[in-house]
């Protein structure tokens, strides 16, 4: 018993990380807490909201950046 209630903790917690990475934490909770093991899979499957690619040199930037860091152009983020 106490290794299955491990296991799920781990992938709890791992899907609480990802989530937060990606800027969606709150799917991060309810995935890990429902799901476990596929809701770690579902969020690395899942779209990065935290991040857009720059129209210009295809870079991975900040949605709310007015500037890419990279290309130095201005980037028009819709939100």
């Amino acid at each position: 018993m106490v290794f299955w209630l491990c296991f799920y903790l781990f992938f709890f917690f791992l899907a609480v990380a990802i989530g937060y990475h990606k800027g969606n934490l709150v799917a991060g909770i309810l995935l890990g807490y429902v799901l476990g093991p596929i809701g770690v899979l579902l969020l690395c499957l899942s779209k990065d909201r935290k991040h857009i690619t720059c129209p210009y040199c295809e870079a991975q930037i900040h949605k709310r950046s007015y500037f890419c860091p990279k290309c130095r152009e201005k980037v028009m983020a819709v939100a």
